[in-house]
């Protein structure tokens, strides 16, 4: 990894949000050496909580769909209709392959969705990808 890419990553904050501890874990340990910076929320009374309180610094958030408390959709509703979240980019991650909910999962305002297992480097793309055009969108 180049010093240039990694000042840019080293800025961005991810959330990674899921209810098992092991996906957690993997994703959290795959970015950080991908130069992210990681803060995790165990299901989505956390993150909608978390998402809040650190707003300003969090650049992406991966969430699961499936999680007890509040699923995936409505976190997602939840954070679009918060002023302090609504612009936050998210990018499912899923063991749901059905058409239908990814297209639900986009009309709710998700940037993208991904279903597990999947393979890193198609994961770290998309994130890529979602960063990038969230940067030309608000600088």
């Amino acid at each position: 990894m180049s010093k240039e890419t990694e000042d840019k990553t080293s800025a961005e904050k991810i959330m990674v949000v899921d209810d098992e501890p092991g996906m957690v874990i993997l994703l959290s340990k795959f970015l950080t050496r991908h130069g992210y910076e990681i803060v995790t929320a165990k299901d989505g009374v956390e993150c909608i909580a978390k998402a809040q309180s650190e707003h300003e610094t969090l650049a992406l958030i991966l969430l699961d769909n499936l999680m007890p408390n509040m699923n995936g959709p409505a976190v997602l509703v939840k954070l679009r209709a918060l002023n302090e979240t609504k612009e936050i980019p998210v990018i499912i991650v899923t063991a749901l392959s059905d058409e239908e909910d990814m297209v639900n999962a986009q009309k709710k305002g998700a940037a993208d969705y991904i279903v597990k297992p999947f393979d890193y480097t198609v994961l770290l793309k998309k994130i890529k990808q979602t960063l990038e055009s969230k940067h030309k969108v608000f600088g």
